[in-house]
């Protein structure tokens, strides 16, 4: 199926991030279930290999009475596993915003085809790079749209005969010089992550308790609606950080006049024919 490139999903102008923000919530309301089932896809498998991999450190810690390892674990291996748990979300955004519906066989191949450089950058370089601390420090903002350019932007991982872009100098050239706007973004994510996890961690057992009728703080607080929470903010933060790497495009690329012209020029051709 053929893009139509000027007739995208998403008005294609500069933003700011309260704007991206409210963007995002508004994209996944329109795209809920196709997002959803992409979300289950990528997340699932990584949330069950989690409960089974910390399921003995679910008990609290006597003195503390919170399992404490249990919580910083989880969030180790869930900021080393994000960038391939979203990777098919990444892929829906990027496809349907030109495409009305993107085929599953397309998205699929076009996973398959990105899984090499997303091992190799996003789980051996980042399963190398510990504590967590330097892990999202460098992927996060440093390099926070990395899996947008493997997946969308498609460059190789070498330069081949073709002498085409590749992908850690595509990389470099669209982060560059825009640290400080990265930093405050990444801030802003952090901050909006915070507070999104905390609510819904707490409604999630308000729910449970009310439907149980039992307010006592158990182990499903901790080993189900933590893991819940956490995903679910995820999965949010993932619509917004493809925004952002549409924002970046347009202010250092002027996306938008490129878009148009590529479509103009198919356009012209096609007529041509």
């Amino acid at each position: 199926m053929s893009m139509q490139l000027d007739d995208y999903r998403i008005a294609i102008r500069e933003r700011n991030y309260p704007d991206l923000l409210d963007l995002a919530l508004r994209v996944s309301r329109a795209h809920a279930g196709p997002l959803f089932r992409a979300f289950l896809v990528g997340v699932v498998p990584c949330a069950l290999f989690n409960a089974w991999l910390l399921s003995g450190y679910v008990e609290p810690d006597i003195d503390l009475q919170v399992p404490l390892w249990y919580v910083v674990f989880m969030l180790m291996l869930v900021a080393w596993q994000i960038p391939l748990a979203t990777a098919p979300m990444t892929l829906y955004l990027g496809s349907s915003l030109f495409d009305q519906k993107p085929g599953r066989k397309e998205l699929r191949g076009r996973f398959f085809a990105a899984l090499p450089q997303m091992f190799i950058f996003q789980v051996v370089l980042r399963g190398m790079l510990t504590p967590p601390v330097i892990t999202l420090f460098v992927f996060f903002w440093g390099w926070p749209y990395l899996s947008e350019v493997i997946l969308l932007e498609r460059n190789p991982l070498f330069k081949g005969k073709l002498k085409r872009i590749t992908t850690m100098r595509r990389v470099s050239s669209l982060h560059k010089g825009s640290t400080g706007d990265l930093f405050a973004r990444w801030m802003g994510a952090m901050l909006v992550g915070l507070m999104f996890i905390i609510s819904l961690w707490f409604m999630l057992y308000l729910l449970g308790a009310v439907l149980a009728n039992q307010l006592a703080v158990e182990g499903i607080f901790y080993s189900v609606y933590f893991p819940v929470a956490l995903w679910a903010t995820i999965g949010y933060l993932t619509v917004v950080r493809f925004l952002s790497y549409l924002d970046l495009r347009i202010r250092r690329e002027g996306w938008e006049v490129e878009l148009l012209m590529r479509a103009e020029s198919a356009r012209l051709m096609k007529e041509a024919k």
